[in-house]
């Protein structure tokens, strides 16, 4: 009876080394490269991005900051995720509502941004 652990898991099947063991995975080069590349420029991306809000920092309020920040991502989270194409559709009504809120919100940043902390 074959022992089913044991032995040297290198030499593989048949004990004659060569497939089946342990080693490195063979990747084709050209999706690790296209992967790399990504990886690069996002993080020239990030490096990019800190300077730029260290520069906006000194000129405009934090809070001020922070809802352009948090805008420009949720502008880019709905391109992405597409959550008007399904589930429910948006009233009227809620349209409205939300148009006003955000009307408010800027206004009141605007004015005094104090006010909102």
């Amino acid at each position: 009876m074959e022992e089913k652990y044991g032995g040297d898991v290198r030499a593989g099947p048949g004990g004659g080394g060569g497939g089946g063991g342990l080693g490195p995975v063979d990747v084709p080069s050209a999706r690790l490269t296209k992967y790399i590349v990504l990886l690069c420029f996002t993080k020239f991306l990030k490096a990019v991005g800190l300077f730029e809000s260290y520069d906006l920092l000194k000129a405009v309020h934090i809070v001020q900051f922070i809802f352009i920040l948090k805008l420009g991502t949720a502008f880019f989270m709905v391109l992405f995720q597409k959550p008007f194409s399904s589930g429910k559709t948006i009233t009227k009504h809620q349209v409205r509502f939300l148009q006003n809120l955000l009307f408010l919100a800027a206004s009141h940043l605007l004015n005094d941004p104090r006010k909102l902390l």
